[in-house]
């Protein structure tokens, strides 16, 4: 009689509404797997959306480009500049933008902003030859600038020389004919730079003459004896020189043998002159006039290694004469 009946009608009240809460619940609350492919869809949207502006960036940039270097076929280097730069605002990743336009700032003499360039074309393709050319070309530039001849700016041109160097290497391995084109150009700046730093090393050699001589002139008054200025100056003169053997020149150029035969006549040519005085005259030796077999044509190693040997210490013979190095000028 104390218990009382179980009231289930609140109980099943209780029920429904937990119900209610559990279904409202499962309805509001989201799921971790569910966020994460919402966020992934949206990622992939987004993305999507930043290709398709990134190619259609680069498309344009492409044009740009193009346009750029029909302005410098036409010598337009300031609107070559402006389209270059065009180029790159739309895509800053590409090195050739960059050193395109640091060939147009060159040929404007703006070397500090062609320089700028370069070395930009680089830190993003370190195999760009075009750049590796003009930051060469213009660090032995910079060199021309200096009042004063030291050690340091010798320092600075072997540096200008390096780079040329990596250029020089780098458009050996390609064959497109454009490279051909650098390729000559590489050559005679190396050939320039290399003549530039021999002259400096003679003007800094004159000073330092000039000083010895001084100290020299102060002892014989001290000592009371006469110098031989004349037989001074014939050695000095003969350190200055650089000797080169007439067997090094071709009889028929009167330059430097560039690809040495011999023939049987016991004579040696340059290949190509040889080749065409064969082509005229028949195959007879223009000196001796002896004839040759063509069979017996060989290469003179002993003279090539020679020959290489003078061009890796004055490369420059032959395409650079000019005695003062600030009168050089570069390609």
């Amino acid at each position: 009689m104390g218990n009382t009946a179980p009231n289930y009608e609140e109980i099943s009240d209780i029920f429904s509404e937990q119900e209610y809460q559990q279904k409202n619940l499962s309805q509001n609350y989201e799921y971790p797997e569910r966020k994460v492919l919402k966020a992934a869809k949206k990622s992939n949207e987004f993305n999507g959306i930043m290709n398709r502006r990134q190619s259609q960036n680069i498309k344009k940039s492409l044009e740009y480009k193009t346009q750029g270097n029909l302005y410098i076929q036409q010598k337009q280097y300031k609107k070559a500049i402006e389209s270059y730069t065009q180029a790159i605002n739309l895509f800053d990743r590409d090195s050739i933008y960059f050193s395109n336009r640091s060939v147009a700032n060159k040929l404007l003499n703006r070397f500090q902003e062609a320089k700028q360039d370069a070395q930009q074309a680089l830190k993003i393709d370190q195999k760009n030859s075009r750049a590796h050319f003009i930051y060469g070309t213009i660090i032995l530039i910079e060199v021309q600038m200096f009042p004063d001849t030291t050690e340091s700016l010798i320092n600075q041109a072997q540096q200008g020389i390096k780079e040329l160097e990596s250029a020089q290497e780098l458009v050996k391995i390609s064959k497109k004919e454009q490279k051909n084109k650098l390729s000559v150009l590489i050559n005679q700046n190396l050939a320039k730079g290399k003549r530039m730093i021999y002259l400096i090393r003679q003007e800094i050699d004159k000073k330092n003459i000039q000083t010895l001589k001084q100290t020299l002139l102060d002892i014989s008054h001290r000592q009371q004896q006469k110098l031989d200025w004349y037989a001074i100056e014939q050695n000095i003169q003969k350190q200055r020189d650089i000797q080169m053997p007439e067997y090094f020149v071709c009889p028929i150029l009167f330059e430097m043998i560039e690809e040495p035969i011999l023939l049987n006549s016991g004579l040696t040519y340059d290949k190509s002159s040889i080749q065409q005085q064969f082509k005229q005259n028949g195959y007879i030796d223009p000196i001796t006039r002896e004839f040759i077999d063509p069979l017996g044509l060989i290469e003179n190693i002993q003279l090539a290694i020679g020959i290489s040997h003078i061009k890796r210490e004055y490369g420059w013979i032959g395409i650079e004469n000019e005695k003062d190095y600030k009168a050089i000028r570069f390609e």
